[in-house]
């Protein structure tokens, strides 16, 4: 019996080793594929930084553009003001004038041809619609 025993001892023995050996031959290629998969990280790690430069130099490029189109609009609605003011100021100029114009013309005619309301009797029974007239 012994013998018996020992024989199975040194198959369990045996099939023990087997496992041990596949074990570490499993073990060494997941050490491997890990390896591999670092490796495969730490590629991707520098391709997503590089893609993240390369957006935000694309976003300051675009902030720089977005900031001088800006300024551009603010600047020309800053001259279109202006220039809206400068005209104002000449219709403005241009009405004073017409007014001036025209109170020189108003004092022209009432200085030659005499008062609107004549204070004569003549005066208010010539016209037709005359307050006498219609008494």
């Amino acid at each position: 019996m012994s013998n018996d025993l020992l024989k199975q001892l040194e198959e369990k023995i045996n099939a023990v080793i087997e496992i041990i050996e596949l074990s570490r031959m499993e073990i060494t290629e997941l050490k491997e594929q890990n390896d591999e998969l670092e490796n495969r990280y730490v590629d991707w790690e520098d391709r997503l930084s590089a893609l993240i430069e390369k957006f935000e130099q694309l976003e300051d490029g675009e902030t720089v553009e977005i900031e001088a189109e800006v300024e551009a609009s603010i600047q020309k609605v800053e001259e279109e003001k202006i220039e809206d003011v400068a005209a104002e100021e000449d219709e403005a100029e241009e009405e004073a004038e017409e007014e001036e114009d025209s109170e020189v013309i108003v004092a022209e005619v009432d200085e030659t041809e005499g008062t609107v309301f004549d204070t004569s009797a003549d005066s208010y029974t010539a016209a037709p619609g005359s307050t006498q007239h219609y008494a």
